[in-house]
């Protein structure tokens, strides 16, 4: 079952069979209102029992176009039976004591709520009472803030390395052989075996140690960066409207008074 915030005023309303019989002008607690026209000889009310489908932003009823002018002809016929008795009483009163007011409205151009305002105000003044009209709901609007959050980029952080030389110092040992020429007198006469008594060179080899010097990569320190969600609450001031009603009543229904109610009356009723 559809509700009553699925429905919007300005929606266009179609048959089963897809036929246009005009647009929401006013909402009720359990029925909205589509205005007269070609389709109705007057305003239509409509259940929410009796909606179909929301079809592409448009409200479909459960009825054809056959079976809803069958029930606005009867609507309208006993409205018509029930006030011939009126009308004429009415009548009579009127042309024995004051003169008929004559009404003349100006067509309106806008919004279809202003139009159907300016309807209510031409049948109060022009037709009598009527037993059997039921509530009429007018629309009172309000503004409210709707307050959304995105991403954004609000700043960056940038670390930046840089390669610096610098001298290191290593000491290291390192050992090399070097000679000792010692000369010994000997004494006795022992024989020389192997005397060749020649011209010769003896070369004895002397050892160091060089050193060579290697460099690698190795992990020095880290640098760690941390990023905390920090939560603030952010005051936000905006200017909204709001529509305020004015009731005044006239003559002899009740005692004469003019009332400005607020939305926050609890006594007004709000679509």
């Amino acid at each position: 079952m559809f509700q009553r915030s699925d429905i919007k005023e300005g929606m266009v309303v179609r048959s089963i069979d897809g036929e246009k019989l005009g647009k929401v002008f006013a909402m009720g607690d359990d029925a909205f209102h589509i205005e007269r026209g070609l389709f109705f000889p007057k305003d239509y009310r409509v259940a929410f029992t009796d909606v179909s489908e929301l079809r592409d932003g448009e409200v479909v009823l459960t009825r054809g176009k056959e079976s809803l002018q069958q029930v606005s002809e009867a609507q309208a016929t006993r409205a018509s039976e029930g006030r011939t008795v009126t009308e004429t009483t009415t009548t009579r009163i009127r042309e024995a004591d004051i003169e008929a007011p004559t009404a003349s409205v100006t067509p309106l151009t806008g919004e279809p709520g202003a139009r159907r305002d300016a309807s209510y105000r031409a049948e109060l003044d022009t037709e009598p009472f009527r037993a059997d009209s039921g509530d009429i709901s007018i629309p009172v609007h309000r503004e409210r803030l709707n307050v959304e959050k995105h991403d954004t980029k609000a700043g960056e952080l940038r670390v930046r390395k840089d390669v610096v030389e610098e001298e290191e110092v290593v000491r290291v040992p390192v050992r090399h052989e070097r000679v000792r020429v010692e000369r010994r007198a000997v004494t006795s006469d022992r024989p020389a075996m192997s005397a060749a008594f020649k011209e010769e060179t003896i070369v004895v080899p002397l050892h160091a140690e060089e050193v060579e010097v290697t460099k690698r990569s190795v992990l020095d320190e880290e640098v760690v960066i941390h990023r905390d969600v920090v939560e603030e609450e952010r005051r936000i001031a905006e200017m909204v409207r709001h529509e305020n009603v004015e009731i005044r009543t006239e003559g002899d229904v009740d005692a004469p008074r003019t009332l400005n109610a607020t939305s926050d009356d609890p006594a007004l009723t709000r679509s």
